[in-house]
């Protein structure tokens, strides 16, 4: 059935299946929640339901029907996202004819839009009307991982069902279950990832071992290193590809020499690979300050996230570690 195959979410998922099954599926829907933790995937899921030929609250997955709408070839459902950085108008004004009209084939019609938060204002007005008189036949699903950033209009013509992130169990199972990842490997993605199943797999893990032995490379000899050699150590980490992958890095180091400092076990740290490295660190003077430095690491993520200056935050940064 669609709906099992859905990671997690079991209360969204009891309340779409529950409302299609007894035929009071809201016209509009907003589901909403961090990215990559199934929202997309649940849309898809309702508008198989929808046009499913046995309708009984799920797609079958056996039926023409279903298939088509996996396949992306059913005329009753359409999916839009954003051409560029926005859905424009011109997308919007297209769909709001097909709303306003019946279905081709199915019972209904299914109506996503992907990344809604990046509707122009001018799109989101367009889509106004068609939320507050849609066809009885239409349901218009809107997936977001920012819904403030729509109209309160917008907002208040929805359902919402509001997603929080995956267990961090629930990856852990999943990746080794159906990607075929190692335990370790699995742990470290599902730890790493937010909640996220698709930051879980689309982690780069060449690159963050590189980032992290980098880090740990440094904070190893900080103790020793004077102000010139800091400053070389954060443009070395100003220099990498992605800072959040460097923050993301420096939290679990942190997190694992925290742990290790209070006595857990080197099998029980998330970088296993390096966790002989780690306890020399949990041993020494960054040990008794790793949970406070857990802090400063996520208040440079902020402003990173708010375009701080690089070399500025990584500066901080090394300072704050080297005490």
């Amino acid at each position: 059935m669609a709906f099992d195959s859905i990671l997690g979410h079991d209360r969204v998922r009891g309340l779409v299946s529950g409302a299609l099954r007894d035929g009071r599926l809201p016209p509009a829907l907003l589901l909403c929640g961090p990215d990559g933790v199934g929202k997309r995937t649940l849309a898809l899921a309702v508008a198989r339901a929808l046009l499913c030929a046995e309708g009984e609250g799920d797609g079958c997955g056996r039926c023409a029907p279903c298939h088509r709408v996996e396949r992306g070839l059913h005329p009753d459902v359409i999916v839009i996202q954003p051409e560029t950085a926005a859905i424009k108008i011109e997308q919007v004004r297209t769909l709001v004819r097909e709303i306003a009209s019946g279905p081709f084939e199915g019972r209904a019609r299914a109506f996503v839009v992907d990344d809604a938060h990046t509707m122009t204002e001018q799109a989101q007005n367009a889509l106004l009307k068609s939320l507050e008189e849609p066809a009885p036949t239409s349901h218009v699903l809107l997936v977001s991982g920012a819904p403030q950033a729509l109209l309160p209009t917008i907002r208040s013509r929805c359902q919402v069902l509001r997603f929080g992130p995956l267990p961090a169990a629930v990856l852990e199972r999943h990746l080794q279950d159906q990607h075929g990842l190692s335990a370790d490997e699995a742990r470290l993605r599902a730890s790493l990832s937010g909640g996220s199943l698709g930051a879980a797999l689309a982690f780069e893990a060449d690159g963050y071992r590189a980032v992290r032995d980098l880090l740990i490379a440094g904070m190893s000899r900080m103790p020793s290193l004077g102000a010139l050699e800091r400053m070389d150590f954060a443009q070395k980490l100003t220099d990498a590809d992605d800072p959040m992958l460097v923050m993301t890095a420096l939290r679990s180091i942190l997190r694992d020499v925290a742990a290790l400092r209070a006595g857990s076990l080197p099998e029980s740290v998330l970088n296993r690979d390096a966790a002989e490295a780690l306890a020399g660190l949990a041993r020494g003077p960054l040990g008794a300050r790793a949970i406070g430095l857990g802090d400063v690491t996520e208040d440079a993520r902020t402003g990173l996230r708010q375009n701080a200056n690089r070399l500025l935050s990584m500066d901080v940064l090394v300072d704050a570690v080297a005490g």
